[in-house]
Formats: C-alpha cells, structure tokens, sequence
C-alpha cells in the first residue's frame, strides 16, 4: 500500500511533491491502494476532497499550492492513524416496504427483477416503524385491524420526519429508479458501517447519576443513535442508526462523547499543520454541494468528518494554533456550533474588539467571510492537549487569551453552559459528596489545607453536586456565563476546616465540623453512657478499644 495518490483527470495542471503518485486515469490506478487518495476513484484507506476543492478555487500560488497540498495530506494521514472507529457488518436481506401514494410499478419491477421482494402500500397504510436497517418492523394499517410486518427496508415518498429515524429507512422523492436500485445493492447482503462516537461514561452528565439530569445528546440526535433508559440513568447507542453528524459530540458538555474519526486529541495535532494558515473548516458531505469560490491566499480547507461537530473547544484550537480567523462552512450546522461561535465570538470581541469565528451557511456568507478573515492574530496561542479534557482545553486555552487582564463576562447559551458553586462554611462539614459527585473536575479537596476549591471554567451547571449535598441550604450553583478574569481559570477556596483529633491517640481522623455535628446529633441519646460519648470523638481504632474495654468490664461485674 502506498501513503499518498492523487486522481489527476479533470483538473488543472497542478505542480505536486515527489511522495504524491499521480494516476491520469482509473485504469491507470486499478492495482493500487493508498492510505489518503484525493478522489474515490483510486482505492484509498480515507479520501480527502477537500484537496480537489483547494486546487480547483484557490488562488494561491502553484508552488504554495503543491506546500498545501503536502499539508492536506499529512492532515488526513494523522486523522487515519488518530481514529478511534472500528469497522461492523450485519447480513441485510431483500424484503422491500414501499410507501407511495404514486404509481412506481416501473420501481417494483425493477427492484424485483434483482432480487428484492416488494410490498407496495399508500403512506395511509403506514402507522409506524421502527427498529434497524435489516431488522425493521412496519406496522400496517387495514380497514379492520392492523398488521406488524418485518423488512429489511423502508422506502417512502414524502416522508414524516420520525419514519426516517431508523437506518434502512429512505426518502425516495426525488430520486431516479435505478439510483434507488444502487443504495438498496450498497446494503444488501451485507451492511458494513462504522461507529461515529467513542463514549466514557466516567465523566457523562447523565450516566449513572442518582438523580435524572439533562442528556443534551439525545435532544439534539436526529436519528435513534443515542437514546437515555431514564429508569437505569443509563446512554444506550445504536451505531448502525448513526448518521454521523456529530451534533451529539457539539453539545456534550464534558467531552464524555468524542468524534470517532476525528477526536480532539487528533484535531487539534491537525491544527498545527495551519499555523499562519486561515482555516476554512467544511465537512466532506458539504464539499460536494459547496459553490465554486475563490480563496484568497493563505486559506486552506480543514477537512472535518461531521456537518455538526464542531465544538468550542476545536475553534478554540483552530484559531489559537493557526494564529488566524477561523471559517466554518456549512448549510447544516448544529445547535451546538451555532452557540459556540457566539461563545468564541463573545470572548474574542471583549478580548480583542472584532470576531474570531465566521459561520457561513451559504455562498453570500462564506464570500463575506473570505473577505474579513485574517491570519497573524493576537490570540495565536500553542498548547498540548495530549491528556487534557474537554473543560480543561477549554480552560487553558481561554485563560491564555485572558492572560492577567479583565474582560467582564461572556453569557453562555442554553446549551454551553457555566456556573460558579458557593458554599455556606458554616454548615459544611466537608464530607466531600459535592467533590465526588463532580466528575469534571471543577470542585477539589485540597488534602494539604483540608480545603473544598472550585475551577469555575471546569463547571458545566449539571447541578449533581447540590443534588448530592446532605446539608440543608450548604451549596448552591450560580449561573455566570464565561468570566474573563484569571481567578475564574483557577482553583478558589470555597470550604475549610481543621482535622480533629483523638482524644486518645492523638491521630487526626475527620473534620472537627463532622465531629461536631455527630455529637450534637447523639448527645442526648448517650447522655447517660459516658464510654459511648467518648467514643464520638476517638479515631476507629481507639472507639474499639474502648467499647471492647466497656464490655470486658460489664462481664467482670455480672460475673461477681
């Protein structure tokens, strides 16, 4: 297998590296496979369109083409080396529900004389479907009852949003017969497909918690990839309904759900390659739609997997590591990267007075773009996020652009969400439930000063800590958006208390607060047992002692 080919019909002469193999034509290539191929007409392990798009619009000179060109190479070998995606199959027979209110007898026999058995049927008939590419069950209407039928596919003209769901299921309208034919022969008999999102529940908001918090991913999924057992608190994925969007991964506000074929840890390796560069960030479905427009010099294409993925946390990256404005491109993008770039967009201004991101949806958009897009910014910035979390990139990286100044506030979205936790000392005894409960990392028991601290720019408002507490009216979350102060990056004390001591051995063994209060709580039913009451304030293994000691007493006296 060789690293880099190039399928060099149709498009303009163009001056490439040594490294990158040049096939005039398929035949030409036939016997050959690469890793990254710039065209699916060569066999390739990953394609990157967005070097087609780069050549054909750019108006870079040939030699600074041929140097991008190397980049966007090295950019898809990193992100093929960097995936976490594994590679699944399922047998898929030929049985065909057809919903159409037309004639399609013409379809019907053209399916049929490949193979494919066909039931056609009115989208009156159709109440329900559900399950999964090869596995579906339609239920069916008649005029006395209604019937379950199991397919393999579901075709439908003028589709209801929620009977395209379920994977197998397929709009029609629009689509030639023979074209119809094709994505049916694709699928069957076997389904290859791969998975879209690596999942830790260690660090999920919603995953195994006591009580039912929010789950913004399976809001926001607009298939049945991601769907929440609230009874359980448990995630259950579908990676064969997935479609691959990654408008889950935009809205995860940990970073417990990452974007298999391009995780932050690769994506922001990537972002290095840009450095001086202005980043033009399109997903490869948007690429093939994307109108023909020229980019000026310096801006090159950074070619993404998912329509919605982009997160705070990779424009942050993008922009910081190419020191440059950064463009998203994209008819389609989500909730999620629309609020992030009004987040980045809010910092940047109240940093540095003007916009960092540019969010086009269309050819007028992206034009505008290309033309108040810079490189050489203030807020060019290297980091190595190599075992940093999603909040702590975010932290890092947010708190370089603050440096030691003072900024005011950013207001968070409905969906990218901070908050400040406060603490009533009195009543806190440090148990430490609020730090436990908190698996991002915002709140810390500080062991050398016995102390409870709070990162607010590691806080995600999940509110699980204040559900947690056991003392009444102790702790509370404070919305506050993003504060552009350095004492909002940095751990500050919100809880101390001093270790007590065993008035036997003299060893520390809890807060002098938790001793207390369990004293006060069991005077009054010890009050006549001072061996009991003693105990209260003995370490575990003094309080045996003494009770050991208590009974061996009480047995000497009953035997006299």
């Amino acid at each position: 297998m060789k690293e880099h080919g190039f399928y060099a019909a149709g498009l303009k002469d163009v001056v490439l590296s040594d490294d990158i193999e040049i096939c005039g034509d398929e035949e030409e290539a036939k016997n050959e496979e690469f890793i990254v191929a710039n065209s699916p007409k060569l066999k390739a392990q990953i394609y990157a369109p967005e070097i087609n798009f780069y050549i054909e619009n750019s108006a870079d000179e040939p030699l600074q083409i041929a140097k991008n060109v190397d980049i966007l190479y090295r950019a898809k070998d990193i992100a093929f080396d960097g995936a976490l995606d594994s590679d699944y199959q399922k047998p898929v027979g030929k049985n065909v529900i057809l919903a159409c209110d037309e004639p399609r007898e013409e379809l019907v026999g053209l399916l049929r004389q490949h193979g494919f058995k066909v039931i056609a049927l009115s989208r009156a008939e159709i109440k329900f479907v559900y399950g999964e590419i090869g596995d579906l069950a339609v239920t069916i209407l008649s005029e006395r009852d209604e019937v379950e039928t199991e397919a393999d596919f579901f075709l439908i003209s003028g589709a209801a949003p929620y009977q395209l769901r379920q994977s197998g299921c397929y709009e029609i309208s629009g689509l030639k017969d023979d074209e119809i034919l094709e994505i049916l022969n694709s699928k069957s008999p076997v389904y290859h497909y791969k998975n879209s999102t690596i999942f830790d529940p260690a660090i999920c908001q919603y995953q195994g918690r006591r009580n039912e918090l929010r789950a913004p991913c399976v809001e926001v999924c607009p298939t049945v990839a991601i769907l929440k057992n609230d009874e359980k608190r448990e995630l259950v994925f579908s990676h064969i309904d997935c479609i691959g969007c990654g408008a889950c991964v935009s809205v995860c506000p940990s970073g417990a759900l990452k974007f298999a074929k391009l995780p932050q840890s690769v994506f922001g390796e990537i972002a290095k390659l840009y450095a001086g560069k202005i980043p033009l960030l399109i997903a490869e479905s948007e690429i093939e739609s994307a109108p023909a427009v020229q980019l000026p010099c310096g801006v090159l294409p950074f070619g993404i997997f998912g329509s919605k993925q982009i997160d705070e946390v990779n424009l942050l990256s993008a922009m910081q590591e190419s020191g440059s404005s950064v463009i998203v491109y994209g008819a389609d993008v989500g909730e999620g990267t629309r609020e992030a770039v009004e987040l980045i967009n809010g910092i940047s201004r109240a940093i540095y007075g003007k916009d960092a991101v540019f969010l086009a949806r269309n050819l007028t958009e992206l034009q505008e773009a290309l033309k108040w897009a810079q490189s050489s910014q203030p807020w060019a910035f290297s980091l190595n996020e190599q075992g940093l979390s999603k909040k702590e990139i975010f932290s890092k990286r947010v708190s370089a652009m603050v440096g030691e100044g003072s900024f005011g506030a950013v207001k968070s979205g409905e969906l990218l969400k901070f908050g400040k936790v406060n603490i009533n000392e009195a009543s806190c005894t440090l148990c430490l439930s609020c730090v436990g409960a908190c698996n991002t990392g915002a709140l810390y028991a500080d062991n050398s000063d016995n102390s409870i601290k709070l990162n607010a720019s590691l806080c995600t408002t999940c509110n699980y800590c204040v559900l947690s507490c056991a003392e009444k009216d102790t702790i509370e979350l404070e919305p506050c958006g993003v504060e552009l102060e350095p004492g909002f990056f940095n751990y500050k004390m919100l809880a101390k208390d001093e270790l007590f001591k065993c008035i036997e051995c003299g060893k520390e063994f809890a807060t002098s607060k938790a001793v207390m209060k369990i004293a006060d709580m069991m005077g009054a039913h010890f009050a006549n047992e001072p061996e009991k009451m003693k105990t209260l304030f003995c370490c575990g293994d003094c309080k045996a002692k003494i009770m050991i000691k208590k009974q061996i007493e009480d047995a000497r006296k009953g035997a006299m």
